[in-house]
């Protein structure tokens, strides 16, 4: 739970893996002259690198399954942008193009390289507002340079930025997510409270010398849905 970015990169060309290598080295490179906390090195992928699964959906006897298919190769690098901020996994991979389930189907990876992945930028927001529209825009601009290079990129921005360009809007959706967490997290604490099974409920979100309002304000937005979750507690 938190405001996140969600990004697909992808090339239908049949480049070679040392372009595509290139391509994340670049990447890294980008990162750090742009003023990310932490870029690594470019990393080989195998088949249990963590982060780097295509996830494929299918159905079976009316249920719906999530199977994860490993990277056949690629590269990834590794960049944080900030405290708070989560690191981002950007890179370039091949998958298989079919899977069993046990029946044969497609993967919807193509033949070409992908990569897909996202970064939750909400919990840079605990230090303050302009760090976390900084890490916030590192990402989407990494993302942006993706395109520069020639690669395909889709992006879903939570925080409407990526879209819009506006940071009032960025800033209003920023408000609306700490509020459901403050709403959500104080909620769960009363639930620990009440139960007198002892244990403490702990998020950064306590730490704020504004929960008070951001928990009104997230029960004044979201409160009909918190009474249903306090409900089942």
């Amino acid at each position: 739970m938190g405001l996140t970015i969600y990004y697909k990169l992808s090339v239908a060309e049949n480049l070679s893996p040392a372009v595509v290598r290139e391509l994340v080295s670049r990447a890294g490179l980008y990162a750090k002259k742009i003023g990310c906390a932490e870029a690594g090195a470019v990393m080989p992928v195998d088949n249990d690198t963590p982060e780097t699964f295509w996830h494929v959906q299918y159905e079976r006897q009316g249920e719906r399954f999530v199977r994860s298919i490993p990277a056949k190769h690629g590269w990834v690098v590794n960049v944080w942008p900030g405290e708070g901020c989560e690191s981002a996994l950007f890179g370039l991979c091949r998958y298989p193009r079919t899977t069993r389930v046990p029946a044969l189907v497609s993967t919807g990876a193509g033949s070409g390289w992908i990569f897909n992945n996202y970064c939750k930028t909400q919990y840079a927001s605990e230090h303050g507002w302009e760090h976390f529209v900084r890490c916030h825009k590192i990402i989407l601009s990494i993302l942006k340079f993706w395109r520069q290079m020639g690669v395909t990129v889709e992006v879903s921005d939570e925080g409407g930025y990526w879209e819009t360009g506006s940071e009032e809007k960025l800033r209003a959706a920023l408000e609306s997510y700490n509020g459901l967490i403050a709403a959500v997290a104080g909620a769960f604490k009363d639930a620990s409270d009440a139960s007198g099974k002892g244990g403490s409920v702990e998020s950064p979100i306590f730490a704020r010398g504004d929960f008070e309002r951001l928990e009104a304000q997230g029960w004044q937005e979201f409160g009909k849905r918190l009474s249903q979750l306090s409900t089942s507690m």
